[in-house]
């Protein structure tokens, strides 16, 4: 990386860094700065729980965006028929791209430049995004919004391992490599005013379509909910500013310029999605989804704890690397290559690759994860028939 400002197009420079501080003891902004964005990044946090909580309450499903993602492609390799489960995924990142190009309307603040990185970097987060959420099932969104306020005991474990692991990884690239530029402690400025024209437009139209999931009949419901679901996530990434990979970086620089935005996404994302899982499963006031026929999925609370620490080790790896993960990275994919494409921006083409890496990698790793999982039954079979005819001989 170059972290001097002449690597940056002039044309650029302006969407890139924050304004310049006018106090007199300000200490000098780093490149890639964000500005702290509480309004946004919180009606942002409140969309994408609404979104968890509309998938949950209405179909059963988890959003975990891994979980989606990848089962989906699996199952697309495999030729399944687009029915149920793999309908169900198609629909809902349909909407999670389409909301990820409507966020171009908001482009200097959802879409910036990305950082301009080295290529080996961005690939190499790639890959350990696909590693950790395949072997750790589950990242911020599947953990954090939808298993936090389950009480999973996995993911209670998970959070806490990904961000220790991302924060140590920003620390020692930033700080201690000094690879991504100087960056002086301090906490971001506050954005005012805000931009609220986009987040309260996206907001409105959220409940709009939330509305109509309600009231419309099975027969319609079943194709707009995960569609209006992952729309709605898409349109939380953009507003809330998590598709800008330097706005989570300096959220999880808690030693150096530190942007508090993303507590607000995630705090504000439980608030709603949290009320959706206790009342399903800590109260059961709830007890089917809105969608006849449908149940709840129950992804396991305990248990594996092993291949959960390292997959969430390797997640937090990729992460702290370049502030990616599989729903940004796929809200991201198309505008980033647009954007790429315009500005012959190179750092915008690695983001792209990167979020393509996550989806090969995790493919990779689920033939792998399969594979070892068939040979380790085998042996189990094996030693025990085989324990089974020694016992017969005495």
């Amino acid at each position: 990386m170059l972290p001097t400002q002449t690597f940056i197009p002039s044309v650029l420079r302006s969407q890139f860094q924050a304004p310049p501080r006018h106090d007199s003891q300000a200490m000098s902004l780093p490149f890639g700065a964000t500005m702290f964005t509480p309004l946004e990044s919180s009606l942002g946090g409140l969309m994408i729980g609404a979104s968890a909580s509309l998938a949950y309450l209405v179909d059963g499903r988890i959003t975990g965006i891994s979980g989606i993602m990848g089962p989906f492609l699996r199952g697309v390799g495999q030729c399944e028929p687009m029915k149920d489960g793999q309908l169900w995924k198609l629909f809902f990142l349909t909407g999670l791209l389409l909301g990820g190009l409507v966020n171009l309307a908001n482009w200097e603040f959802s879409y910036p430049p990305a950082p301009p990185l080295h290529a080996a970097r961005y690939l190499l987060a790639g890959i350990s995004v696909g590693i950790g959420t395949r072997i750790g099932k589950g990242c911020t969104s599947g953990h954090g919004i939808c298993g936090l306020p389950r009480f999973s005991l996995r993911s209670w474990i998970s959070v806490p391992t990904f961000m220790a692991v991302a924060a140590a990884t920003v620390a020692i690239t930033r700080h201690a490599l000094k690879s991504d530029g100087e960056y002086s402690p301090q906490i971001a400025e506050v954005q005012w005013p805000p931009r609220w024209e986009y987040p309260l437009a996206t907001f409105l139209g959220s409940l709009v379509l939330i509305a109509l999931c309600v009231l419309v009949p099975d027969r319609y419901r079943i194709y707009l909910s995960p569609f209006s679901s992952g729309l709605i996530f898409a349109f939380g990434l953009g507003v809330s500013g998590m598709t800008n990979p330097s706005k989570v970086m300096n959220f999880l620089d808690f030693g150096g310029y530190w942007d508090p935005s993303l507590a607000f996404v995630m705090g504000c994302g439980i608030c709603v999605s949290g009320p959706a899982f206790i009342l399903a499963e800590q109260l059961g006031k709830v007890t089917k989804p809105l969608i006849e026929g449908c149940k709840f999925e129950n992804p396991p609370k305990k248990g594996n704890y092993v291949p959960l620490v390292i997959g969430a080790s390797f997640f937090g790896l990729g992460w702290g690397l370049c502030g990616l993960c599989p729903g940004p990275a796929l809200a991201a994919l198309i505008p980033k290559i647009v954007t790429g494409v315009w500005h012959s921006w190179e750092p915008d083409f690695g983001m792209a690759a990167a979020a393509l890496l996550i989806a090969i990698t995790w493919l990779v790793t689920d033939r792998v994860v399969v594979y070892l999982t068939t040979v380790t039954q085998k042996q189990g079979e094996a030693s025990a028939e085989t324990e089974k005819q020694i016992s017969g001989t005495v």
